[in-house]
C-alpha cells in the first residue's frame, strides 16, 4: 500500500509578498501625564504623612485675675459654705463680708452638743425676756400709781391748807368779835352770856383747825408710809430686774459665743476686686481650703485656667493659647491670644480626696481627674468692641483652647494597626 501524499508547504499555498514602507512608533501622552500626576500625588501624600503634623486642642474654663496685689482667703476652719454675698468680679471694701461658713458640729450620742446647748440657752433667753417684760411692766405701773397718789395727796393737802386758811381767818374775826363783846361787857353794854357764846364760837374754830391739822398730818403720814412701801417693793423688783437683765446679758453672750463657734465670716482684709471664687453654697471646705482671691483693680490682668490632667501633658511655658472671653462673644468680636507663663507643679484638686459618693450613681460618669492651675498672660488688656477698646475686667470668665496633642499623620493612621497588633 502506498503512503499518503504530504501536504503542500505554506509557501506553496500562499506566495510571499514583500511589504514596503516605514514603521512609526507613537506614545500615548495622556497616559504619561496621568502617570506623572498620580506618581507626584503619591509622593505628596507620603511626604504629608511623614512630615505633616496633627494638632488637637482642649477647651478649658478660666477667669481673669490680677498679676499682682493678690490676697488669698482661706476657710480657716472645716465646715460648709452656707452663704456667699458677692460674685466674681465684684468690687469690695475692707471688712465687707464675702461669705459665711457653718462649722462642723461635734456629735455625741447622735446629738449635736453645740446645737443642744444653743437650744437650751435660747429657751432660757425666752424665759428671761418674759420675766424682764413682766418686771418692767410692774415697775412702770407702780411708778404711775405712785405719781398718781402723790398728785392726789398734794391736791388734798392743798384743799386742807385752803380750808385751814379759811378757818384761821374765821378764828381771827371771831377773836376780834370776842374782844369787842368783852369790852362792851366792861362798859355794861353786853352780858356775860354773850361773851361766853362768842368764846365758844372761837373755841370751835380752834377745834376745827386742830382737827384739820391732825387729819392733814395723818394723811401725810399714811401717804408717806404707803409710798415708802411702794418704793421698797419697787427697789426689790428693780433688783430682780437688774439680776434678770444681767443673766440675760450673760445668756446672750453665750449664744453669741456659740454662734461664733458654729459659724465664721470670711471678710475682705483689703479693698479690691473679687478675682476668684472657688466655692459654691453648700460646698464642704477644709481649714486650709482657698475660698476666694482678691486682686488689685489697677494691676495687669492674668488669665487663670483650671486645666484637667488630660490636657496638661503638652502644655508648655511660652505656648500660645486662644482666649474666648464670655463678655465678648468670639463670633462677634473675635478671639484673643495669650502666652502661658506659669504651670503649677501640683494639682489644685486631687481626685483621691473627693467625696466617696461624688460621681457615683451615674452610669457612664466620667472619671474624676486632677486639675492644675495654669496662668496665661494675655497679649492685650482690652478687646475691640464696636470701635471702642473695652478693658478686660478682673473676675470675668472665659474659655481657652490649649494644644494637647501633636502627632505625625502617619502615626495617627498606623495607630489602629498597632492597636490590633497589641491585642493580637
Amino acid at each position: 500500500m502506498s503512503e499518503p501524499a504530504a501536504p503542500p508547504p505554506a509557501e506553496a499555498a500562499f506566495p510571499r509578498r514583500r511589504i514596503g514602507g516605514a514603521i512609526h512608533l507613537q506614545q500615548d501622552r495622556g497616559s504619561v501625564w496621568l502617570g506623572w500626576f498620580f506618581g507626584g500625588l503619591i509622593v505628596v501624600i507620603v511626604a504629608a504623612l511623614f512630615l505633616g503634623r496633627f494638632a488637637r486642642s482642649e477647651a478649658v474654663r478660666g477667669y481673669v485675675s490680677a498679676a499682682s496685689g493678690l490676697t488669698r482667703l482661706d476657710a480657716q476652719a472645716a465646715g460648709i459654705v452656707r452663704e456667699i454675698g458677692v460674685k466674681q468680679g465684684d468690687t469690695v471694701a475692707r471688712g465687707q463680708r464675702l461669705m459665711q461658713i457653718e462649722l462642723r458640729e461635734q456629735i455625741t450620742g447622735g446629738v449635736s452638743t453645740v446645737g443642744a446647748t444653743l437650744r437650751s440657752l435660747q429657751e432660757r433667753r425666752r424665759t428671761l425676756k418674759g420675766e424682764q417684760a413682766r418686771l418692767s411692766a410692774y415697775l412702770d405701773s407702780t411708778r404711775g400709781d405712785r405719781g398718781e397718789t402723790e398728785r392726789n395727796v398734794a391736791a388734798v393737802v392743798k384743799a386742807l391748807d385752803e380750808q385751814e386758811r379759811t378757818l384761821k381767818e374765821g378764828l381771827r374775826q371771831q377773836e376780834e368779835m370776842t374782844a369787842r363783846v368783852e369790852a362792851y361787857l366792861k362798859q355794861g353794854y353786853a352780858t356775860r352770856e354773850a361773851l361766853n357764846s362768842q368764846r365758844r364760837i372761837a373755841l370751835d374754830y380752834a377745834r376745827q383747825i386742830a382737827e384739820l391739822r391732825a387729819r392733814r398730818a395723818e394723811l401725810k403720814q399714811g401717804t408717806a408710809e404707803r409710798l415708802r412701801a411702794q418704793r421698797t417693793g419697787d427697789t426689790e423688783k428693780a433688783a430682780q430686774l437688774a439680776t434678770t437683765e444681767a443673766e440675760l446679758s450673760a445668756v446672750e453672750a453665750q449664744i453669741t459665743s456659740l454662734g461664733a463657734q458654729s459659724r465664721i465670716d470670711v471678710v475682705a482684709p483689703v479693698d479690691g476686686q473679687v478675682a476668684g471664687l472657688y466655692v459654691e453654697p453648700g460646698a464642704s471646705v477644709s481649714a486650709d481650703h482657698v475660698v476666694a482671691i482678691l486682686g488689685d483693680t489697677r494691676a495687669d490682668p492674668v488669665v487663670v485656667l483650671e486645666v484637667p490632667a488630660r490636657a496638661i501633658g503638652l502644655a508648655k511655658v511660652g505656648q500660645e493659647v486662644v482666649l474666648k472671653y464670655d463678655a465678648f462673644p468670639f463670633k462677634t468680636f473675635g478671639i484673643a491670644h495669650g502666652t502661658i507663663t506659669v504651670i503649677s507643679a501640683t494639682p489644685l484638686r486631687n481626685p483621691m480626696l473627693g467625696a466617696p459618693d461624688e460621681g457615683a450613681g451615674e452610669a457612664g460618669a466620667a472619671p474624676r481627674q486632677s486639675v492644675y492651675r495654669v496662668e496665661v498672660r494675655p497679649t492685650a488688656r482690652t478687646m475691640r468692641a464696636y470701635g471702642v477698646d473695652e478693658p478686660i475686667r478682673i473676675g470675668s470668665t472665659l474659655s481657652a483652647d490649649i494644644v494637647v496633642e501633636k502627632r505625625r499623620l502617619i502615626d495617627w493612621m498606623l495607630d489602629p494597626i498597632r492597636a490590633m497588633r497589641g491585642r493580637g
